[in-house]
């Protein structure tokens, strides 16, 4: 692969940053972490904190780049960053809540999301690992969508939302009313 130098590559289009979301979309947290990395190493020059339009291997070398500030990169930057934290799955109409959040992110106080704009009305949350277990925290606030929330969890544990045990379905834990309160305390 390209990221990791066992193929030979001239340049690409950091277009590609929409990858992330089909990863995170995909319930493939890592390899979305992984391509994150391999994009951040590419900004140009890094201090700027954006990316051309095409971006060549060596960052020496004397060649076309496009535009900079490119703004269809930016965009699928910005995309991709807000659906590490929630986007809606508009096959049941429910809001995925922390699908591409690295797990290295969850210690200490964790993740804290206030307003962001969904089309359910202005989502906060806040995601911690304490020991063992992991807590969600959705705040008050935002429309339950038609399908729930969904929180994505394959791992085994006892988990419980509002002090009720709740079963994992197909990978993921279902909230149906806020404020909710979830722990998952792994065995």
């Amino acid at each position: 692969m390209r990221r990791d130098g066992a193929v030979a590559w001239k340049d690409y289009t950091p277009y590609e940053w929409r990858t992330v979301s089909t990863f995170v979309r995909l319930g493939w947290r890592g390899r979305a972490q992984q391509a994150i990395d391999f994009f951040m190493r590419d900004r140009r020059p890094a201090a700027w904190n954006q990316w051309a339009e095409v971006v060549g291997r060596d960052a020496r070398e004397s060649r076309f780049v496009g535009d900079m500030p490119h703004g269809w990169v930016a965009s699928d930057f910005i995309r991709s960053a807000l659906d590490l934290f929630a986007y809606e799955r508009e096959s049941d109409r429910s809001l995925v809540i922390a699908a591409g959040i690295p797990d290295a992110w969850l210690d200490g106080e964790g993740v804290t999301i206030a307003n962001l704009k969904t089309p359910y009305g202005p989502l906060g949350y806040s995601l911690r690992r304490e020991g063992d277990a992991l807590h969600l925290r959705i705040d008050p606030g935002t429309r339950v969508p038609p399908g729930g929330f969904v929180f994505p969890w394959s791992g085994s544990g006892i988990a419980r939302v509002n002090g009720k045990t709740v079963r994992a379905e197909n990978g993921e834990l279902h909230i149906t009313s806020l404020p909710a309160d979830l722990t998952v305390a792994a065995r």
